[in-house]
């Protein structure tokens, strides 16, 4: 099924976003590696994992079929 071009427009900024988001937080997680801190190192490389195991909301039906 084709995708209005606004809509995909849309997808694909909120896509963008949350890389940007993931890069940003794996960042913190290699500084914190950097300087030796192993449970801040865990807590944003989990959360980081969080946010990569995000569905967006256009790929609920398909996750759950």
């Amino acid at each position: 099924m084709a995708v209005d071009p606004h809509i995909q427009a849309l997808r694909d900024l909120l896509v963008a976003e949350h890389e940007e988001r993931i890069a940003e937080v794996q960042r913190w997680a290699d500084e914190a590696a950097a300087r030796g801190d192993e449970w801040y190192q865990r807590w944003h490389q989990d959360h980081a994992a969080r946010l990569r195991a995000m569905v967006y909301p256009w790929e609920q039906h398909r996750a759950g079929s």
